[in-house]
């Protein structure tokens, strides 16, 4: 829904933090330095998402000498134009993590180094995109992008960075898979991003959900909240990105305007909701998800009676 505190100012804040190495706005700022282990963003769409794990691979990797982050990327199984979008994109992202790392006095090296783009691409589709930091001549730290394959997730360890894990069509399987070895080290953390899921049979659905009636004013920070799944999720609407100073664009000029003008112009409300306001839409026509069925069941089991109606009773 419409944000009465979106205005015109532009939010009334810097866009961008220059207080270190890497330029971050408000809201990311806020998320990167959480200490918590688990932590889920559910963010607009173009909210700079994938910058702040790239960012977040590098600072663990600069942490921790000989440690691997594994970033699950859902854009490697969604098809080839987003494979393109993505792989383009990731690039750049190790660009400007190796000007950091060089800032830092570390040496940043990938194996798609001054690869032509098409070939870069087909690296990234495959699985194979790896970049290291050295700290000394024998001691680096890895990090890999990989795809969300449920069948080789039991080899994975490390830290987690799960990309648009609201996309993945496997996603509850590999969060099965993440889980036991998160439990086997303290030391590992793990972040998923994305949007809200366009169907709350989806299975993050069931992770991100805020708890029923939650209201939120608009922040240049965001805003955090504990999903019922018991995930500490950290909410950035297109209102709390114009706070940071995050403007919106005209669809025909280009021209800049708030979220409440932005949406006034866009046919699906829904969508809009969904992928810029970060609202959980259900679809269907049950009133109730499967998730929450199944665990009302379970909680019933031994304490209830159930009646199959939909069979025929003889009388």
């Amino acid at each position: 829904m419409p944000n009465p505190r979106t205005s015109k100012s532009g939010g009334g804040q810097a866009a961008l933090l220059k207080k270190g190495i890497v330029p971050f706005r408000l809201y990311q700022r806020a998320s990167f330095r959480q200490p918590i282990r688990r932590l889920a963003r559910v963010w607009r769409r173009q909210g700079g998402k994938s910058y702040l794990l790239a960012n977040e691979g590098l600072d663990w990797m600069m942490e921790t000498p000989g440690c691997l982050t594994t970033i699950i990327s859902a854009a490697i199984s969604l098809g080839t134009e987003v494979l393109i979008k993505e792989a383009q994109a990731w690039r750049t992202h190790l660009n400007k993590l190796r000007e950091a790392a060089a800032a830092n006095g570390a040496k940043l090296e990938t194996n798609g180094d001054d690869l032509p783009l098409e070939d870069f691409t087909d690296l990234f589709e495959h699985s194979k995109i790896e970049a290291k930091l050295w700290h000394d001549r024998t001691t680096c730290s890895r990090t890999r992008v990989i795809a969300p394959n449920p069948a080789t997730a039991v080899g994975w360890t490390g830290h987690i960075l799960f990309d648009e894990f609201g996309r993945a069509p496997n996603c509850q399987d590999v969060v099965e898979a993440v889980e036991p070895f998160m439990e086997s080290n303290p030391t590992f953390r793990l972040r998923y991003a994305t949007t809200p899921p366009p169907d709350d049979k989806h299975y993050s659905w069931e992770m991100l959900a805020p708890p029923p009636g939650a209201e939120w004013e608009a922040r240049a920070e965001g805003n955090f909240y504990t999903s019922g799944y018991g995930l500490h999720v950290h909410r950035v609407t297109a209102w709390d990105a114009f706070e940071a100073g995050v403007w919106m664009h005209h669809p025909d000029t280009g021209e800049k305007i708030t979220p409440d003008e932005h949406r006034a112009l866009a046919f699906d409300k829904t969508a809009w909701d969904r992928n810029y306001g970060c609202e959980f839409v259900a679809g269907g026509t049950a009133a109730i998800s499967l998730a929450s069925l199944a665990r009302a069941f379970a909680l019933g089991k031994g304490e209830c009676t159930g009646v199959n109606v939909t069979e025929e009773i003889a009388v």
